[in-house]
């Protein structure tokens, strides 16, 4: 995501402010677009052709998961697989719509997964880690929370619902910028009622 720049707001009234980090923003056919130059799991960049990017990612408030093309999944799906066996979690049947879960009785520290979108020019990260990464199915098994969109979807990234939770994005449509903020919960605060 290519920064412009990097702002502080308060939060729901609130007098600590959270760093907020603008990126531009695109408008095509209504559908809201930030642009992605490489996608990296736990500070390791995916090898990724880099065609795969270049429409961008679109930001969705209707798609529940994330939806990738296969390329991209598979490399992210690989790479999570890796970190979780290091961590001692054993790999089990997928859970539609996921394919990649895991037996897990616990969650997953936010430290242990990252994903990071770095811009043109600066290295400017948004980060989905810990719950943004996985949702639990059951009691004992988690699952890696983003989907296998095929081969040749309309878009090759569309970031869904449960991995913006817990985010303060702000779109301002003057200068066609998007902000983001690092997860909420790193500053006490959460956007929903859990």
């Amino acid at each position: 995501m290519g920064a412009t720049s990097s702002y502080d707001t308060p939060v729901f009234g609130g007098k600590n402010p959270v760093p907020m980090t603008l990126t531009p923003l695109k408008i095509d056919s209504g559908k809201y677009l930030v642009s992605v130059t490489s996608i990296y799991v736990d500070g390791v960049s995916l090898t990724l052709d880099p065609s795969l990017l270049e429409g961008g990612a679109q930001l969705s408030t209707v798609v529940p998961y994330t939806v990738l093309q296969t390329d991209i999944y598979n490399a992210l799906a690989q790479s999570f697989t890796l970190k979780a066996t290091k961590i001692g979690m054993t790999e089990t049947t997928g859970h539609a719509p996921f394919k990649h879960c895991f037996a897990s009785g616990k969650n997953i520290d936010g430290s242990v997964m990252e994903i990071g979108l770095p811009g043109n020019g600066k290295e400017v990260k948004w980060r989905f880690q810990g719950a943004n990464m996985v949702e639990r199915v059951s009691e004992t098994v988690i699952c890696l929370a983003f989907v296998d969109g095929g081969k040749i979807p309309n878009k090759s990234m569309v970031i869904g619902t449960h991995q913006l939770q817990e985010y303060l994005i702000e779109f301002d449509f003057s200068t066609m910028r998007v902000a983001f903020s690092d997860p909420l919960v790193l500053h006490n605060t959460r956007c929903s009622m859990q």
